[in-house]
């Protein structure tokens, strides 16, 4: 077998891990919570990526690629296996005179002749490949450095003190916040027309900061609201901010805040299907079809989530901290959060 062969059998063999860990999630949705949690240690990487790692390894806190590693003074250590994930490259591609599309490196010698002379155009295309990462407990980094890569959670706080400043930065920073009942049994509402969160008077110091965290969460994810975004994706999007932002304030995801998550996916899921089927082309296989709109619905959906926490959530994090905020990629050679595998 070639060396490309290899490359297009790894690539493929990723491809189907990744399909299953996606099914498994559209199987079994409370399974998305954990997903969630892990995910915010690696909010910069697309959701596919973050994915792999946590199937490969659910206690990862940092990766990063060999040679990155290196470049920050470190290296592997002997025997570790890396975590395998999509990386972005960029190819150039061009019509071959044959036809067909066919990157450079496969250019024939008449081909880049032609090229080398500008008649025939290339262009700079995006393609992803088969790379590994490792985490820095593969690495001989020494725990006294730890703290200098690690972003640390929220110092341990009362929840009290926990909601009045998570309350005076929404206020400052995204809408008005005020305490009062908000409809019978509401724990907390969002008014976009009037950019404006309720929170009901009657909760707890903890329900308080819970509830903060899903209606914030509608705040930044629904404040210009798309046409096509129906009740289910909006509910299915806030919680999973919202559970993003429990485990970086220490606070535990209850079962409820579980259930009402896998809830709202459920109720996603049916209308993809609804969706696919109609849309459904003649002799296509079925199953195959619609377990790739399920996939591809719980991919666009956690995409816009990773970014909304990276670009609006770690701020809050960074000012309940204290502290300037910490990257957790250091080096290009797997930064891929705007890539869309």
């Amino acid at each position: 077998m070639t060396n490309q062969e290899q490359n297009v059998t790894a690539f493929e063999a990723l491809q189907e891990q990744l399909k299953s860990i996606a099914d498994s999630y559209v199987a079994d949705p409370e399974k998305i919570a954990e997903y969630l949690a892990f995910a915010t240690r690696f909010y910069r990487y697309s959701p596919n990526n973050t994915m792999l790692i946590f199937f490969q390894n659910d206690a990862a806190s940092f990766v990063a690629s060999y040679q990155a590693w290196q470049a920050q003074g470190y290296a592997v250590r002997r025997g570790e296996k890396g975590m395998k994930i999509f990386v972005p490259v960029t190819a150039q591609f061009f019509d071959g005179l044959n036809g067909e599309r066919k990157a450079l490196k496969n250019a024939t010698k008449e081909e880049k002749k032609l090229i080398e002379e500008k008649k025939i155009k290339t262009d700079k295309v995006l393609v992803f490949k088969v790379g590994s990462v490792f985490d820095i407990t593969q690495t001989t980094v020494p725990f006294d450095d730890y703290p200098k890569l690690l972003t640390p959670g929220v110092a341990s706080m009362q929840h009290a003190e926990l909601a009045e400043k998570l309350i005076a930065y929404t206020r400052e920073n995204i809408c008005d916040v005020s305490i009062e009942m908000s409809g019978a049994k509401r724990r907390g509402s969002y008014n976009r027309e009037e950019n404006h969160i309720c929170v009901s008077p009657a909760l707890g110091d903890t329900a308080r900061v819970s509830t903060l965290t899903h209606e914030i969460g509608h705040a930044l994810l629904h404040r210009e609201l798309p046409l096509d975004k129906s009740v289910a994706l909006i509910e299915f999007e806030a919680d999973a901010l919202s559970i993003m932002m429990h485990n970086e304030l220490g606070l535990e995801v209850t079962d409820e805040r579980k259930g009402h998550l896998a809830e709202a996916f459920r109720a996603l899921k049916d209308e993809t299907d609804t969706k696919a089927r109609k849309n459904m082309p003649e002799g296509v296989n079925q199953k195959e079809f619609l377990a790739n709109a399920y996939r591809t619905m719980l991919v666009a959906s956690l995409k816009e989530v990773h970014e909304t926490y990276s670009e609006h959530v770690i701020p809050i994090i960074d000012h309940l901290r204290g502290r300037e905020p910490l990257v957790q990629e250091h080096a290009p050679v797997i930064r891929d959060q705007e890539r869309s595998r």
